[in-house]
């Protein structure tokens, strides 16, 4: 399984300066698919529950089912074949050695994480916060274009993406032509506000730069996956700028909130779009939907932590790291085989030391 690349200085900075644009990040929102559908203040209450499957790739990590059994096929016809002589008994595997009584088995802890595993930890960190920012940037925009396009399917708005620009983000709201993909909405987020815009509703559009260009693309590529979102019509929709001019662009496909205070675990996607615009790698991070409650914490406390079971990987992914800084609250994700617990916030993922273990 692909892990998440390092960052380039490009998709860095977009990190950095959204820390700085966003001086308190605005309540969590329903995503960012839908224009309109993203001023519907979701607001967080209450506690976990499962949701019915929906989609290809549901919500995230619920235990795996037993497979079925497959019923026996029934014996063909064969004619009269001679026996082969009985092979000689093999003796039972020696039994185990007994504990001390009143003490459990031994358990051995995993081995220590290796420093490729620590980079990938790493990596899967910088990752999340970059798609966190990506949010948080992009709602702000969505809530000041909405504002002030009256009209965006009008004006032909088909997308969006988002970049640094000095120390703040960029946001731009696209339309497609038939000489490529032009802006009209762009807002500048710095200091947790919008400090400049542009926006062309009418006469000459100014044409998407190169890099512009390319991920508005590697976004409409994904749009012809047999991907399916856990609740919701759409996707939230986050391009990832390149790590280099002409390296390959990594798109999530995000499934959106459906109600007040609780958030998709799993029905997340992410994807490679090469250079020449055809689809890489694709992947899932769960086998089943599951909804989530997420309860805002009591005055004066910090949130609870959100534990989930991933099946899919032997360590948290870069999904795990953006779900903590979207829900505001950590995760404590089991995985792996021995089992390892991680603690994941978006300011970095570290394992929890098991107690007991080699007793």
């Amino acid at each position: 399984m692909r892990l998440a690349p390092l960052l380039s200085a490009t998709a860095l900075a977009l990190v950095a300066a959204t820390a700085i644009a966003q001086d308190a990040a605005p309540p969590p929102g329903n995503g960012l698919s839908g224009l309109a559908d993203t001023l519907n203040g979701l607001s967080d209450e209450n506690v976990q529950q499962e949701a019915p499957e929906t989609g290809t790739d549901a919500p995230v990590e619920a235990p795996a089912e037993a497979p079925a059994e497959t019923p026996a096929e029934p014996p063909a016809e064969t004619t009269a074949q001679p026996v082969a002589e009985e092979p000689a008994p093999v003796p039972p595997p020696p039994a185990p050695a007994p504990t001390a009584p009143g003490r459990p088995p031994l358990v051995m802890p995993p081995q220590p994480l290796t420093r490729a595993q620590l980079g990938a930890l790493q990596a899967a960190a910088t990752r999340g916060r970059l798609l966190g920012a990506i949010e948080r940037s992009g709602r702000m925009a969505t809530e000041d274009m909405l504002s002030r396009v009256p009209d965006p399917q009008g004006a032909g708005i088909s997308g969006w993406i988002a970049e640094a620009e000095g120390n703040g983000v960029s946001v731009t709201f696209y339309a497609d032509s038939e000489t490529g993909p032009v802006a009209v909405y762009r807002a500048t987020i710095n200091g947790g506000r919008i400090v400049d815009r542009d926006i062309h509703l009418a006469g000459a559009r100014p044409p998407l730069n190169p890099i512009q260009a390319r991920m508005a693309a590697a976004r409409a590529a994904t749009a012809q996956l047999d991907h399916r979102p856990c609740g919701g019509d759409v996707f939230n929709v986050f391009v990832v700028p390149p790590l280099t001019p002409d390296g390959p662009i990594d798109v999530y496909q995000i499934s959106p909130q459906t109600r007040p205070g609780h958030y998709p675990l799993g029905g997340h996607f992410r994807t490679s779009i090469a250079p020449d615009g055809s689809v890489g790698a694709t992947r899932g991070y769960t086998n089943a939907c599951l909804d989530t409650p997420v309860a805002p914490p009591a005055p004066g406390t910090r949130p609870a932590p959100i534990p989930v079971t991933h099946l899919m990987d032997d360590m948290p992914q870069d999904i795990h790291a953006f779900l903590s800084a979207w829900t505001g609250h950590p995760l404590l994700v089991v995985a792996g085989d021995p089992q390892r617990l991680f603690a994941v916030t978006p300011d970095g993922i570290g394992e929890v030391p098991r107690q007991g273990a080699g007793r």
